[in-house]
């Protein structure tokens, strides 16, 4: 292998592996606007949610706590009577949305990870007996970039939940 190529091909896998850094910052990101704008939607863990279906949740001003409108319609106090000013309701994905929100976005994470590592170490391996290597980063130093990433990416993603 030429020297230009050498080089080439280093470049090339340095190149990619900065490329897979931007694609975990953005899907970061795209995560924390979506948490922002339509998190309140995905609420698995709210008291009344369910698997399939989704549930509407009316603000009670008296009891100062969602309650489903399913509860309040069966008690017969559905608009609630204490609240003053227009009726807060908000609909609730089931909870296997959450789910395979919260799946799908760690199986990128993992493969973005995974690719990345793989560029690594061909990278490295280009320079592997040269001494005097152009541009040395192990594993062990880049991975470490995308653990924050990813530990950033599951804190957003449970602030989606249980906000």
């Amino acid at each position: 292998m030429t020297q230009i190529n050498k080089q080439l091909d280093h470049l090339y896998h340095r190149s990619r592996i900065d490329a897979h850094i931007t694609g975990m910052i953005v899907l970061v990101v795209l995560m924390a606007i979506l948490s922002l704008t339509i998190g309140p939607k995905f609420a698995p863990f709210k008291v009344g949610a369910k698997l399939l279906e989704p549930v509407r949740f009316v603000w009670v001003e008296v009891e100062q706590d969602w309650v489903t409108e399913y509860a309040l319609v069966q008690t017969g106090t559905f608009p609630p009577i204490g609240n003053k000013g227009n009726i807060d309701i908000r609909e609730v994905y089931p909870k296997v949305v959450s789910l395979v929100l919260f799946i799908g976005v760690m199986a990128v994470s993992a493969f973005i990870y995974k690719c990345a590592r793989r560029q690594t170490r061909l990278m490295n391996q280009i320079y592997v007996d040269d001494p005097e290597r152009p541009y040395f980063r192990s594993w062990s130093e880049i991975r470490i970039t995308f653990w924050a990433l990813n530990f950033v990416l599951l804190f957003v993603m449970m602030l989606m939940f249980f906000l």
